[in-house]
């Protein structure tokens, strides 16, 4: 989506762009890690990415509010949603699976319950 406005006779457009994970991984794999794991811990998304890794038959309301939020920050960071959709079905976006498979390597989630993907 672009932002456009006028500045003193001057049109001015600001194109949105939105980083892939599975890309953004490769370039700064810390750096990503660690802001996949502040979306997921600000939207309380961990039990609602484990039932999309699951197949998405059991995501509740609760489910779907933590993914807005969680997808809500990952926006604020330049980052694109955190789900994508594969045949009708709900996926993890490409990339995350593995990022969180790195969270233990850089201690991003100490003391926070187990990944069940």
């Amino acid at each position: 989506m672009a932002l456009g406005w006028e500045y003193k006779g001057v049109r001015l457009v600001e194109e949105r762009v939105l980083h892939d994970w599975d890309t953004c991984a490769k370039l700064d794999p810390h750096t990503t890690a660690v802001d996949l794991a502040h979306a997921i811990r600000f939207g309380k998304a961990q039990s609602a990415l484990e039932a999309v890794a699951a197949g998405g038959a059991t995501l509740t309301a609760d489910h779907a509010w933590a993914l807005h939020f969680a997808n809500e920050m990952a926006e604020l960071r330049h980052y694109g949603p955190l789900i994508a959709v594969e045949d009708n079905v709900p996926v993890l976006a490409p990339g995350i699976r593995q990022i969180i498979g790195t969270f233990d390597e850089y201690g991003l989630w100490d003391g926070q319950p187990a990944w069940t993907l």
